[in-house]
Formats: C-alpha cells, structure tokens, sequence
C-alpha cells in the first residue's frame, strides 16, 4: 500500500504518518529501488497509535507501549509490563470518561439555558442579563462562565464593588 492510501483511510496527513515512521514507531518494507511497501499490519499499527494520540497521549508513552516487549527478556516480564501499561491507560481513559460525562452534562443545561434567550431582543450584556429570570442560576453551570461577560470592578475608591 502506499503511504497517501493509509492516510486518507485513517484520516489524517502523509506527513503525520511520516513523523511516526521516522521516530521509528512504524518500520515499513522497501523494494530494492528505495520505496516502502506498508502492509496491513503498518496501517493497524499506525492506526493504533493515531487513536491513543488522538485521546491525548503522547507520542512519548506511545513508544515506550511499543517498545515493551522488545525491551523485555522474557514473555512473563513482557506481559506483565504490558498489562501494567495497559492498566495504567485504561484507567487514564475512564478518568477521562468521567470528565467528559461532567462537560456533557453542563452543556447539556446550557444548551437549555441558551435556548430561552434565542429571541431575546435585548443586548447581552452582564447589566441587562443579570436582571432575567433566565439567568438564575448561570453561576452552577460552568461552561457559561466562559460566555458569559466577566463583572468588571467599579474602579472609584468608595465602593470597589462589581456594577
């Protein structure tokens, strides 16, 4: 197969898999004149380290997993370094999980939230906003902190309260 075939299956660059190839995670095979030749097991290879890079781990943890059973003098010391990694990212992903269920959730209120304001006439602005029935409750729903104006300190020196 060729390099660009494998890219555009697994959806990413030529030269992201290159990168891979040349830190030395992916060997392929080269006909006599220079070309390499990657096989099924290049492509499930490359996708195997695509789908834990693209779950946030480093290519760094990715190659020190590739690298276990190559660096081991047995099968019983391979195997239970693997198991442990293998533990390790699971229990890395369920923690993930867990996170991405919170952030799920608190979008989902806003999302609700949001909603009510689609034909709201006024200008949204913290002022204005503030006075809404919609928008008790904004503080318990995090990601709305992001969208939602900051309060800026009254800046005379009698009160330093937020306006």
């Amino acid at each position: 197969m060729r390099i660009s075939e494998i890219a555009q299956r697994l959806n990413t660059s030529v030269r992201t898999l290159r990168f891979y190839e040349e830190q030395g995670l992916v060997h392929p095979r080269r006909k006599p004149s220079g070309t390499r030749v990657y096989s099924a097991n290049d492509e499930g290879r490359f996708a195997a380290f695509l789908g834990l890079a693209r779950l946030g781990f480093s290519l760094q943890s990715l190659a020190e997993l590739a690298g276990i059973r190559k660096a081991s003098a047995t099968g019983d010391e391979a195997s239970r370094k693997v198991a442990k990694r293998l533990t390790e990212i699971e229990n890395e992903l369920a923690e993930r999980a867990r996170a991405i269920k919170y952030q799920r959730a608190d979008i989902a209120k806003a999302l609700v939230l949001v909603k009510e304001c689609h034909d709201c006439q006024q200008r949204p602005i913290r002022s204005v906003c503030a006075q809404c029935p919609i928008s008790a409750g904004l503080e318990d729903i995090g990601i709305l902190q992001l969208v939602w104006d900051e309060e800026m300190p009254c800046l005379c020196d009698k009160c330093n309260q937020p306006f």
